[in-house]
């Protein structure tokens, strides 16, 4: 049922109603709530012809995504990155598995838009992540820039209405360091009528999935909202397909379990004033499995191979030690990283917790944009435990990786060297049996202390204020805000029996201000200025206080406009000055031998595309992203008075990437959307550096670095639906190219995701999911230690929602 319509919202459906009828850029915009009123079909895009959203006054022009209710309903998305990797220019570096250890980038899933790590995560226009936070290392080897949050943690999706990603720096609003781009969570609201759901699934590796929502209003004149979910997914250990072999392996502590509970209420005073409460609660537990193994040498031989020469020596032809054992060599072994699955069988994991509270009280709506005041408060809790045992004497006491008492064990046991079947033996009762003997680990496991108590915490808190007032003036709409934020870390460890506690605080201030003009009835210009004030650090580790660094002041300037050419045809034209702050986690990998603090990075981003309705079916657009950076900080070897060291340095940042895009109705039944991306960095140094040349660059001061290699060159993504009436069902292919053979097993790998939807009823429906359709084996995630991480392979959940 249809609400009265708001002086704002009525303006929107006129500016809406007047864009030409193309084929939709957003999927699904048959059913579309935005906020309080429930429009239909292109009512809800601008005179531009983008989609609007609760928040969309910030931006002006842009390439902008947006990813409905109704399509996360009818795809059955089960987390956020599943629902927006359909977005063209969006590409996703993971592990392989769920969760990722707190402060090391290799071990996270990560995202980039259009190549650029530094992505801003927003729920209902907040930033979620935390300044104090080492969540992600930023110096790591495939130059992770992320601003420390992983989508998956952030909330469930039953909590999810939309979900704007917005590429490049066109909502300048959330942050000057919003280089690569935005995603906005937006939050769902009770709506006029009581209702509620239930969603059930199961598939393959035991993944289970558990949902209940119930929402609707109150009070005489339903001015009450109410809106409440609860969730479990869960999964026992992932399946992969090896690149190599081409067969299935598990990857031991790949499973997980993840809870979540979502509050929201919203009371409406009158059409202008209303006050929303919204609490998000979050956790899970993820297996560690660190990395994914080769299974050309995962079988017992080979792992007593690698077990033996890593921690007691090299042996003969007659099983006799010649030579010392190559644990600080270990990456030389081909076998080398199936060891780690040792951390999976003793039960390693990571977790998380989540505590969020957000209020918001909105005095005043003017021309669709609100004035508030919002206050908010997080914790976020971070444990793990990274735990595994071999290598132990015949009275069971446990020794270091390169133990001699091992080694003079052995020699005692066969000074003249064993037989193979001896040295199975003292490899299964003194280093450690092969994971592959389920019963021998099992009890290996059991013996030598299993899963216990984490040995790692980190807490995250932050809390904040933001005020901000928004007025029309002629042919201006303007925005001013003023963000206060007090972000702290506290961390402890436990490493061989000693406690190593530390603290960290930062305080952040921010203003911005906007002038969004109506130039004319076909071009909007839109200049802003944000300013920056970032605290020292203050750090306190094992007593030692680290003060003053960090400290930033900075005005940055951007500039968007968008013109309508006519009914069939716009562009828009975007400039930013950015600044990313050093982050505390730059200098806990501190430059080996430079004197001189590393600075923020800096650099200017610069958009521009076009947008052409070719028929009323057919629409093409273009996207180009230019980002130039005179500062940015990347881990590079450095040759320093003849010796290679890994340094963070500043350097010379050049990032360029190009977005097309397709989209066409054939029917009423079928539609289609395809995309090509393509992104390439070159990474300078400064004048008086030298970097290793056997990096292959084509002189030491062209520092290509190996960001391009750890990624694929290009990306092609063909999105087609069917529906008809009670049937929907979605086809996801993306095709990845130009993949480096040292990062990847091919160089280009094809991924297809596969649902169907079915409506029994009105109330009643039921799915089938598919990911990974042809069992690819695929990688977008590499180490150089641990080598590429497999994706896992094919995955069919089959589930039924319910409504009620």
């Amino acid at each position: 049922m249809k609400r009265r319509y708001t002086a704002a919202a009525a303006m929107m459906m006129v500016m809406g109603l007047c864009a030409s009828a193309s084929a939709a850029f957003d999927e699904n915009l048959n059913d579309y709530t935005l906020d309080a009123m429930v429009v239909e079909a292109d009512a809800v895009k601008n005179k531009f012809g983008d989609t609007i959203t609760e928040q969309s006054y910030y931006r002006t022009g842009g390439d902008v995504k947006v990813i409905t209710r109704e399509e996360i309903e009818k795809r059955h998305y089960t987390d956020v990155s599943e629902a927006i990797k359909r977005i063209p220019g969006v590409v996703f570096r993971n592990p392989g598995y769920r969760g990722g250890e707190y402060g090391f980038s290799s071990y996270n899933n990560t995202v980039s838009i259009n190549g650029d790590d530094r992505v801003i995560i927003l729920v209902d226009g907040r930033r979620v992540d935390n300044a104090a936070s080492t969540r992600l290392g930023s110096s790591g080897a495939t130059q992770n820039k992320s601003t420390g949050v992983n989508l998956d943690q952030v909330t469930n999706m039953e909590n999810v209405d939309k979900i704007e990603v917005i590429k490049g720096p066109g909502a300048s609003v959330y942050g000057a360091d919003a280089t690569g781009g935005v995603i906005n969570i937006i939050t769902r609201k009770g709506g006029q009528t009581n209702r509620g759901s239930i969603d059930l699934a199961t598939g393959s590796w035991d993944k289970h999935k558990y949902a209940i929502s119930y929402s609707g209003s109150a009070g005489s004149d339903n001015s009450f909202h109410y809106f409440v979910s609860a969730n479990r997914d869960m999964s026992g250990d992932t399946k992969f397909k090896d690149g190599d072999t081409g067969k299935t392996g598990t990857l031991l502590g790949g499973r997980y379990k993840e809870d979540g509970v979502n509050v929201r209420i919203d009371k409406d005073f009158n059409d202008k004033q209303n006050l929303k409460i919204w609490y998000n609660y979050k956790d899970g537990k993820d297996g560690y499995p660190i990395c994914t193994p080769r299974l050309r040498y995962f079988n017992a031989k080979d792992w007593a191979d690698t077990a033996f020469k890593l921690t007691t020596g090299i042996l003969d032809e007659n099983n006799k030690i010649v030579g010392d054992p190559l644990w600080w060599n270990g990456n030389k072994l081909p076998g080398y990283i199936n060891m780690f699955q040792v951390d999976g069988a003793f039960g390693s994991y990571n977790s998380f917790k989540n505590n969020d509270l957000d209020i918001q009280y909105t005095f005043n709506k003017e021309n669709g944009m609100d004035s508030f005041f919002r206050v908010y408060n997080q914790t976020h809790t971070y444990t793990g435990r990274d735990v595994y045992k071999w290598a132990k004497d015949s009275q069971g006491n446990f020794y270091g990786n390169t133990s001699m008492v091992l080694r003079d064990e052995y020699n005692k046991l066969y000074p003249n060297g064993a037989t193979a079947e001896q040295l199975q033996q003292f490899i299964k009762d003194h280093i450690v049996p092969f994971p592959g003997d389920e019963d021998a680990m099992k009890e290996w496991v059991k013996e030598n202390g299993g899963v216990g108590e984490p040995n790692r915490w980190n807490i995250e808190k932050n809390r904040g204020a933001q005020l901000q007032y928004a007025k029309t003036i002629g042919q201006n709409d303007i925005i001013a805000s003023v963000t206060y934020d007090k972000s702290k870390l506290y961390s402890k460890s436990i490493r061989n029996g000693v406690t190593n506690v530390s603290h960290t605080d930062r305080t952040t201030i921010t203003g911005y201000i906007q002038d969004k003009i109506h130039a004319s009835d076909k071009w909007d210009i839109t200049p802003a200025l944000r300013y920056s004030h970032y605290k020292s650090f203050n750090t306190s580790t094992g007593g030692n206080k680290i003060d003053g660094k960090g400290a930033s002041n900075e005005f940055t300037p951007t500039l968007n406009t968008e013109y309508m050419f006519d009914d069939t045809s716009s562009m828009y034209f975007g400039w930013t000055k950015i600044m990313r702050p050093i982050k505390q986690g730059d200098y806990t990998n501190t430059d080996t031998y430079q004197s001189v603090p590393l600075d923020d990075e800096k650099g200017n981003v610069f958009t521009l595309g076009v947008k052409k309705d070719i028929t009323d079916k057919t629409t093409v657009a273009v996207h180009y992203d230019w980002t130039k950076m005179s500062n940015s900080i990347a881990k590079l070897p450095v040759v320093h008075e003849g010796s290679l060291v890994y340094s963070p340095v500043n350097a010379k940042e050049d990032k360029k990437s190009i977005n097309l895009t397709l989209d066409h109705k054939f029917d009423e039944h079928f539609t289609l959307s395809a995309s090509y991306s393509h992104m390439k960095d070159k990474w300078m140094a400064k004048d008086g550096w030298s970097l290793d040349p056997s990096w292959g660059y084509k002189n030491p001061q062209d520092v290509n670095t190996a960001i391009n290699s750890l990624r694929p060159a290009n990306q092609y993504a063909l999105n087609l639906s069917y529906e008809n009436g009670k049937l929907y069902t979605g086809l996801l292919t993306n095709w990845y190219t130009g993949c480096s053979r040292t990062a990847f097993t091919d160089k280009q790998f094809l991924v297809l995701d596969w649902n169907v939807n079915y409506e029994f009823t009105k109330d009643l429906a039921a799915y089938l999911l598919v990911n990974n359709l042809t069992n690819e084996a695929y990688q977008t995630a590499y180490s150089t230690t641990y080598g590429g991480a497999s994706m896992p392979g094919r995955c069919i959940m089959v589930g039924m929602k319910y409504n009620f």
